[in-house]
């Protein structure tokens, strides 16, 4: 048995908002673009915007933003703040697959691999979310998702990762 950990708006193939992003969404918008304005960020407005929505307000957010201000969201966040602070509003301001595929991206990068971002991510997950993930991997860096963990997986880890990941 595995959680459902994707919003049910993230699995329809249509994404576009029928109904509007609603009033709220552009307030955020508007507060978000003014505590960027100038030189530095304002962090404690982005977080209450940020950090206080669910995945779906979050997505409406990011695709609202970037209707408004010709400015993806996440180029934003990551233009503005640095460090483990501006990879963490980064992420909040992607959709969550696209999040987790840069988590994997990240988890990739250097020396081996970060095997606990690995396991977190893939281990546990449907098959619907992992076909998601290998999608959303390949569509957003060109690279099979597949041969990247067999690359950099080893031993028992490998073997419990790729039993998951097949299951998709």
């Amino acid at each position: 048995m595995s959680i459902d950990l994707y919003p049910p708006f993230i699995k329809q193939d249509d994404l576009s908002p029928d109904e509007g992003f609603g009033a709220e969404i552009d307030e955020d918008c508007e507060m978000i673009n003014g505590a960027t304005k100038g030189f530095g960020g304002d962090p404690d407005t982005c977080i209450a915007c940020l950090g206080a929505k669910d995945a779906v307000e979050r997505w409406k957010l990011s695709r609202r933003y970037e209707e408004l201000y010709d400015k993806p969201l996440t180029k934003l966040m990551k233009d503005e703040f640095s460090g483990d602070f501006g990879r963490a509003m980064k992420m909040l301001a992607m959709p969550i697959d696209e999040a987790e595929c840069y988590m994997l991206k990240k988890a990739f990068e250097g020396l081996g691999c970060n095997v606990k971002v690995v396991y977190s991510i893939l281990v546990g997950r449907s098959n619907d979310e992992i076909n998601r993930i290998k999608k959303n991997y390949y569509k957003l860096y060109t690279k099979d998702l597949g041969k990247q963990l067999a690359s950099e997986l080893h031993g028992d880890m490998e073997r419990l990762v790729f039993k998951c990941f097949q299951g998709g």
